[in-house]
């Protein structure tokens, strides 16, 4: 059997491997379709690299008839991807903190493509400077001698 409105509910909850408090969506009627607040899912795993950068993600199961956000890397910022739906939802993708590029537009076409659109490239604005420092140290010294003579 399955859920029908007024009164359909459903909990969603996060999967492994990460962890978060189940919430309820609600299927008032079949225009609106189910209707709720993702669960706050976060990763239960992280992971930490030679430099000591921690590095956590968290994702959160789209809701219910919307595009899955796209994954692009470290360097991308899709936040504006959720809670699109198709085939006529639209989101910006830009390039996240410490990187600067052109933001693009990403189209949420279908629940099977998802969203389609390319880039953005983005440049990393951290500057890596190495410093190389010398050090010579120079010792000196003096020996004194000193002769005597004596005649008789």
């Amino acid at each position: 059997h399955g859920v029908f409105p007024p009164d359909g509910t459903c909990s969603v909850g996060c999967i492994a491997p990460y962890a978060g408090t189940p919430t309820t969506f609600y299927c008032y009627n079949l225009d609106d379709g189910f209707v709720g607040v993702a669960p706050d899912c976060t990763s239960t795993t992280t992971t930490t690299t030679v430099s000591t950068t921690t590095t956590t993600t968290s994702t959160t199961t789209p809701i219910p008839g919307t595009c899955y956000p796209p994954v692009l890397g470290q360097d991308v910022d899709t936040s504006d991807c959720s809670g699109k739906y198709p085939p006529h939802d639209t989101c910006t993708v830009s390039c996240a903190s410490g990187y600067v590029g052109d933001p693009v537009v990403y189209y949420c076409v279908d629940l099977d493509q998802n969203f389609i659109g390319s880039g953005p490239a983005c440049t990393s604005t951290t500057i890596t400077t190495t410093i190389t420092m010398t050090s010579t140290t120079v010792t000196s010294s003096t020996s004194t001698t000193t002769t005597t003579s004596t005649t008789t």
